[in-house]
C-alpha cells in the first residue's frame, strides 16, 4: 500500500550516468523500446492483438476493468491501449501514457536499489539493520536480506493511517515501527511486511546519502526512461494522472483521501504501463538495469520479486494495490512475454494476466461476461450470526467489524478504515457491489457456528479471517 520531495541531481552527473547505461540498453535493444498501438500488423501477429483488444474490451464493457494494459513479445508490442476513464467527473480517457500508483510493484523497484548499492559497494544484504538504524536495537538479529524477503518478524501496517494526511519523515516512521512488537524472530518465518520495505527506504537513504525517490531516480528511472516514474504524494499536481474508483452497491465512489507518500518503499510509486514496460524489459535482459547476479538473486529469494508457475510456463511478476487501484507486471521467458496492467478501480480481476497470456500463447480462453448479482433478504437472526470481530490470519494487528444496522449488514476495517455495506446472495456469501465477483464468505465450525470470514478479493485474492468475538 503505499512519495517525496522532487528534486534533481547535478546534471552532469544524470547526464553521466545515463550516457553510459543508454549504450549498454542499445547493446541489449532496449534503448529502441516504445510502447505505441499497433498499426500494421499483419498474419498471426495482427490476429493475436484483436483478441487482446476484444477481450479486454468486454472486460470493460462489463464494468470490470478501467485503466491501461500493455503486451509484447519480445520488443513487439501486440496491445498498449488505455480503457474506461481516468477521471469520472469530467469523461478524461485512460491512455498508455496515464499515470497510475503502483501499489506494491513499488516493492521490487525498492529491491533492485538495495542491490544496486551492493553491486556499488554502499551496502552488503547480511549488513545487519543496525548499522544503518543503530538506535534500533531490537532488530539486532535482522539482516537487510531479511526484509527483503520477509522474513525479518516486521509487522506488516500499524505506524501510520494511510488516510492521514500529513507527510511523515522517513525517521519518523522508523521510530513508530520500532514501537511495535516483533511478530517472529528473525528468519525463523515469513509474514509480508510493507513496514519492512519503509525500512529499506530509509536504508536506501542511509547508504547512498540521497533521498529515497532521488536515488531511484538516478540509477534506475532515468537511465531506463522511464520519465513518467516517481514518488506519489495526494498533493502534487501533474500531467495524466488518474483518480482512484471502487464501486458498491452498483455505484462508482471515492475512498477516502490517501496519501501514499508515507509509504514509501513499500508501495509509494506511480508511473504508466509504458514506463514500467521499460522497467519489466531491462530487468529480465541481463546487464539492462542490474548484474545477472543480481537479478538471480532478487527472483531467487523473492526480493520484491515472486517466481512461480503459470499454465505451465515460469513467471516473474508482482501485484500490487492501492485503495482505488490496482497493478500487475508479469513477464514469462517462454517467448519473452511481457504483461502489465495498471487500473484505476479496485475491483479489476488478477485473472486478467492468465487470461491475456493464453490468447498470446494460443491457449484457451473466455471472454469476459457482465455480472449481475442478486440480493437476497437476511432474516434478523441471520445478522445476529454473522456479527462479531474477525482478526487476518496474516496480520493480527488489523481487525474486522461485522455489525447490524436498520436490517442490514456492514462491514468495519480499521485498516484501512473502510466501511462497506455487505448484502447477502445466500449459502454465507455476501457481496458489496453487483458486478463483482469479490465477495465476502462467512465459515463455520463443526457445530454450524460461524468461525470465520474469507474474503475473496480482485477475483484471485483469499485473505482467512478468524472470528475473535
Amino acid at each position: 500500500m503505499n512519495l517525496k520531495i522532487a528534486g534533481f541531481i547535478l546534471l552532469i552527473i544524470i547526464c553521466t550516468a545515463y550516457c553510459v547505461t543508454s549504450s549498454n540498453l542499445e547493446r541489449s535493444g532496449l534503448a529502441t523500446v516504445t510502447a505505441g498501438i499497433p498499426a500494421s500488423f499483419t498474419g498471426s501477429d495482427a490476429a493475436v492483438s484483436q483478441k487482446l483488444d476484444s477481450y479486454m474490451t468486454a472486460l470493460t464493457d462489463a464494468g470490470r476493468f478501467s485503466g491501461a494494459v500493455l503486451v509484447a513479445r519480445g520488443d513487439t508490442v501486440l496491445l498498449s491501449k488505455g480503457y474506461g476513464l481516468a477521471n469520472q467527473e469530467f469523461s478524461v480517457p485512460n491512455t498508455p501514457q496515464t499515470v497510475f500508483p503502483i501499489g506494491s510493484n513499488t516493492k521490487q523497484l525498492t529491491a533492485a536499489a538495495i542491490m544496486k548499492l551492493q553491486e556499488q559497494g554502499k551496502l552488503n544484504l547480511t549488513d545487519p539493520v543496525t548499522w544503518y538504524i543503530p538506535n534500533a536495537t531490537k532488530w539486532k538479529d535482522i539482516k537487510i536480506y531479511n526484509l527483503l524477503n520477509h522474513t525479518a518478524g516486521i509487522q506488516s501496517d500499524g505506524a501510520f493511517v494511510i488516510t492521514d494526511p500529513a507527510n511523515l519523515a522517513l525517521p519518523d516512521i522508523i521510530e513508530r515501527i520500532l514501537a511495535l512488537p516483533l511478530t517472529f524472530e528473525p528468519g525463523s518465518s515469513y509474514t509480508y511486511s510493507n513496514n519492512g520495505y519503509i525500512i529499506l527506504s530509509y536504508i536506501i537513504e542511509q547508504a547512498s546519502g540521497m533521498s529515497y525517490e532521488d536515488y531511484l531516480k538516478k540509477n534506475l528511472f532515468l537511465p531506463l526512461g522511464m520519465n513518467s516514474t516517481g514518488q506519489d504524494n495526494a498533493r502534487d499536481v501533474f500531467t495524466n494522472r488518474s483518480s482512484g474508483y471502487t464501486t458498491m452497491a452498483g455505484k462508482p465512489i471515492h475512498y477516502d483521501l490517501q496519501n501514499i507518500h508515507n509509504s514509501y518503499g513499500a508501495g509509494s510509486i506511480h508511473s504508466t504501463t509504458e514506463d514500467m514496460f521499460r522497467w519489466v524489459r531491462a530487468f529480465n535482459t541481463p546487464g539492462g538495469i542490474l548484474t545477472p547476479e543480481s537479478t538471480d538473486a532478487m527472483v531467487k529469494n523473492r526480493y520484491g520479486i515472486e517466481k512461480n508457475v503459470l499454465n505451465n510456463r515460469t513467471i516473474i511478476f508482482h501485484s500490487g494495490r492501492n485503495f482505488g487501484f490496482i497493478s500487475q507486471t508479469y513477464y514469462s521467458p517462454d517467448k519473452n512475454t511481457s504483461i502489465i496492467f495498471l487500473s484505476n478501480y479496485d475491483r479489476t480481476p488478477m485473472s486478467i494476466t492468465k487470461d491475456l497470456s493464453s490468447i498470446v500463447f494460443n491457449e484457451s480462453y473466455n471472454l469476459p461476461q457482465k455480472i449481475n448479482r442478486k440480493e437476497v433478504p437476511l432474516t434478523v437472526k441471520q445478522l445476529a450470526e454473522y456479527t462479531g470481530t474477525y482478526e487476518p490470519e496474516w496480520e493480527k494487528s488489523w481487525t474486522i467489524t461485522v455489525y447490524p444496522q436498520d436490517n442490514r449488514l456492514y462491514y468495519n476495517s480499521v485498516m484501512p478504515r473502510e466501511t462497506v455495506e455487505l448484502f447477502y446472495e445466500g449459502n454465507d456469501t455476501f457481496f458489496v457491489t453487483p458486478e463483482s465477483k469479490d465477495s465476502f464468505i462467512f465459515t463455520r465450525n463443526s457445530s454450524g457456528k460461524v468461525d470465520g470470514l474469507k474474503m475473496f478479493t480482485m477475483e484471485g485474492n483469499y485473505d482467512n479471517t478468524v472470528k475473535v468475538s
